[in-house]
């Protein structure tokens, strides 16, 4: 089994967890290890330190009484919550040293882990975020770890790669491309690149057919629907909103019982003078 580690420790390698499920089990390293490597192996193999043959995994686990489906389906488990406290500690720029060190070790400017790098960093220069719209550019289906980054930096995109990215995600959510698991991120990031385009043009032109599928969104999701609304609501009618009186509008908007304003949404707002 080969060690994996990415974004800085956010990847947890087998050992780790077969540890993790010994101990939980208060199995000894002797009775797991037993009739297949010594315990000193499994131990080295646990931290990281060594590889096991699959076959030798295999047999550890029979020896911890769990199958190779509980072992990936233990696995997931583990990844997510690895991945949802990267993200949270990105948002809030509290990585810890050892994520902040394997980004900053990150070289290949055509990778994602650079892209990261250079939403974190905020010394970044004019050709890191070059390279991070020509990414973004390029992506035609974007997975849940891009969808996140470009949920938190849509604001490092210029116009065409805003345009770019609004109308991919609005063919895929039409298409039906992201599960129930991406629905969330999915969101949003409509609500980052709509807040973009809001303030960036002044105007832009969702497709219609996504409006109508923003207002069928079932409850689960009555909060993307309503911010996501209210964006639209802002962007027909923008070079008139004093006029059709939006103030008041905007302010039932507001005033609702939903969650807080999303800071995309709060930003664009003030950009385009509305107080709350």
């Amino acid at each position: 089994m080969k060690k994996e580690k990415r974004f800085g420790g956010l990847l947890m390698n087998c050992g780790e967890l077969v540890r993790k499920i010994r101990c939980s089990k208060k199995m000894t390293l002797q009775k797991v290890a037993k009739n297949v490597i010594s315990p000193s192996t499994l131990a080295k193999f646990e931290r990281g330190e060594s590889n096991l043959s699959v076959e030798s995994f295999l047999k550890v686990l029979q020896n911890l009484h769990i199958s190779l489906h509980q072992f990936g389906f233990f696995y997931e488990n583990e990844q997510i919550k690895k991945s949802e406290e990267f993200w949270h500690r990105f948002k809030e720029h509290t990585l810890k040293g050892e994520q902040l060190q394997f980004l900053n070790d990150s070289q290949n400017k055509r990778g994602f882990k650079y892209q990261l790098k250079t939403a974190y960093s905020p010394n970044r220069s004019e050709a890191d975020v070059m390279y991070f719209n020509e990414y973004f550019f390029e992506v035609d289906v974007w997975s849940l770890d891009e969808l996140r980054l470009l949920a938190f930096k849509a604001d490092l995109l210029n116009i065409q790669s805003l345009e770019h990215c609004r109308s991919v995600l609005e063919e895929q959510i039409l298409a039906d491309t992201y599960d129930g698991a991406y629905l969330v991120e999915v969101y949003e990031v409509l609500l980052s690149l709509y807040s973009e385009l809001l303030v960036n043009k002044k105007h832009f032109k969702p497709r219609r057919e996504v409006y109508e599928y923003i207002q069928e969104l079932d409850m689960k999701y009555l909060w993307y629907q309503h911010w996501l609304s209210l964006l639209l609501l802002l962007n027909d009618s923008i070079c008139e909103k004093q006029m059709l009186g939006l103030k008041t509008t905007v302010e039932s908007f507001l005033c609702s019982p939903f969650q807080k304003i999303p800071y995309c949404v709060k930003k664009a707002l003030t950009d385009l003078g509305f107080s709350y």
